[in-house]
């Protein structure tokens, strides 16, 4: 056995995914394959440029420009609904309480509801790691939200699918997103999946939920408020 490293509870030590919270527990690396292939080219080319007798006049003419280019800042965004990027929050003072999601799929992803800010277990309200799209509620009795490696949140709650019969990874809005019906997926090693009632991110809003490393068919209802799954391929309305 072993402690998992995100809620401390008592898993099996060979386990990838925490069957509790549902964290990663593989190493940076294996959950990012693609993502280091990229890094360790970089390094190798910068490597080889800082080297070459070009870099040296390079680097006098960056200088003259440098300063002005770190002046450059980025433009506000046009989004009217409620938003805020990583960090850690105040529920009521930095951030308000309500219903958020990631628009786009980040890597690496950890969030957070907190009910204090002492830094330990017992202040976390419910957590997720994730590189899909996420749903999080923020209720107005949190003391506060922290967010790594996410991005963006907003209150913008439209759909982020162009299929609604059709979908991968992430969690999902059930009659905005997705489809209400019965699903297979293409199967997956570590598949995780679950039917929630809610987004706060605790058991007691999972309505159904299972792992398998086979394919699967689930049945999402009407009245299901989300879907998440992580590991499980591509789901697919069945005719």
């Amino acid at each position: 056995m072993k402690k998992c490293k995100h809620c401390q509870k008592e898993i099996d030590k060979k386990a990838t995914r925490c069957p509790y919270c549902h964290g990663d527990l593989r190493a940076w690396p294996a959950r990012h394959p693609i993502l280091t292939t990229i890094i360790t080219v970089f390094v190798i080319l910068v490597i080889i440029g800082a080297n070459s007798p070009s870099s040296k006049t390079g680097n006098n003419a960056s200088s003259k420009t440098g300063s002005s280019a770190s002046q450059s800042t980025i433009s506000p965004t046009t989004d009217p609904n409620p938003h805020f990027s990583d960090g850690v929050f105040q529920i009521g003072k930095d951030i308000q309480p309500g219903t958020y999601r990631l628009r786009e799929k980040p890597s690496g992803c950890y969030y957070e509801r907190l009910k204090g800010f002492g830094g330990s277990v017992g202040d976390i309200i419910s957590n997720e790691n994730t590189s899909a799209y996420a749903i999080v509620t923020i209720n107005a009795t949190d003391k506060g939200f922290k967010s790594q490696n996410c991005g963006y949140w907003t209150q913008d709650l439209s759909a982020v699918t162009t299929n609604k019969t059709t979908f991968d990874d992430g969690m999902f809005i059930v009659g905005t997103d997705i489809e209400p019906g019965t699903y297979k997926n293409t199967g997956s090693t570590g598949c995780y999946y679950a039917r929630l009632s809610g987004f706060e991110g605790g058991i007691g809003e999972i309505i159904a939920n299972e792992n398998t490393d086979t394919s699967a068919i689930v049945t999402i209802g009407a009245s299901d408020k989300g879907f998440t799954s992580h590991d499980c391929g591509t789901w697919t309305l069945m005719k």
